[in-house]
């Protein structure tokens, strides 16, 4: 599957300040393949392209005074098998990959030690592996209310098991919660998704199950027909498209993922 990715945001600064932007499609072999990629600045800011800690693409530039139009357009390759069968064997903190150990963690918005009671009465005697995974983003899509402007940067997925509503960055932290508080490594996933309505930068999960990483994302019963990772991390503190040190303001923001016609 081919997909044609075009975001476009405009920003008001009052001074010109250093910033950070994360909006880039991340290149993983056997996943997904980077064939064009394109960051427009206007007006012109020269921008040092970095890969941070987890591996994602980023920009670090000195961000313009006044109105600023950030815009990126790729095309990306996403391989046709994306579902692949997997065992039902979750790995112990023995027998992970060392890189995978700190996703067994709590972190900033995913308090899965303050969870575990909660996880393990829910989910503790669901069958292991992509079954238990699959059975907690269940739950949450029947017990989570879905619906904009019901939680800020500060909801953590505690909070979502309280309020039980909230939007997809709360639907994935919870669900890395879960999955933490049960010994499964899980991290927190953002980029860009096909028929998504309305069209707005998206959040899921990942777990690491089988010896690989596999997506899950419980605002929806059905799997997405195609999720595009542009940053992974612990949680959404770590996957922000856009981070200024100083003053500024988001005016309008708009995201288009299209299929490729022959």
């Amino acid at each position: 599957m081919k997909l044609e990715i075009h975001a476009a945001a405009d920003l008001t600064l009052p001074q010109s300040v250093p910033g950070l932007l994360q909006v880039e499609v991340r290149d993983i072999p056997g996943a997904q393949a980077v064939e064009a990629s394109e960051l427009v600045i206007d007006p012109f800011a020269e921008s040092e392209p970095f890969t941070d800690f987890y591996g994602n693409p980023c920009r670090r530039l000195q961000m313009p005074q006044g109105d600023v139009r950030v815009e990126y357009r790729a095309t990306v390759t996403l391989p046709e098998e994306r579902f692949p069968m997997l065992q039902p064997v979750e790995a112990d903190a023995l027998h992970l990959p060392t890189d995978a150990l700190m996703y067994t963690l709590p972190s900033r918005y995913c308090q899965s030690d303050r969870l575990a009671r909660m996880a393990q009465d829910e989910f503790g005697d669901a069958p292991p592996g992509w079954a238990r995974v699959q059975t907690i983003c269940e739950w949450i899509n029947r017990h989570i209310i879905y619906q904009y402007g019901t939680s800020d940067a500060g909801t953590s997925a505690y909070d979502t098991a309280a309020q039980r509503i909230g939007v997809c960055r709360d639907f994935a932290h919870l669900g890395i919660s879960f999955c933490r508080a049960l010994g499964i490594p899980a991290r927190y996933a953002a980029g860009y998704c096909l028929g998504l309505d309305p069209p707005d930068f998206h959040a899921w999960f990942q777990a690491y199950l089988d010896g690989r990483w596999v997506a899950f994302d419980a605002t929806e019963r059905q799997p997405r027909p195609a999720l595009i990772v542009m940053a992974l991390g612990r949680d959404a503190a770590d996957c922000a498209w856009s981070t200024f040190y100083g003053a500024g303001e988001t005016r309008s923001l708009s995201v288009e993922v299209e299929e490729s016609t022959p």
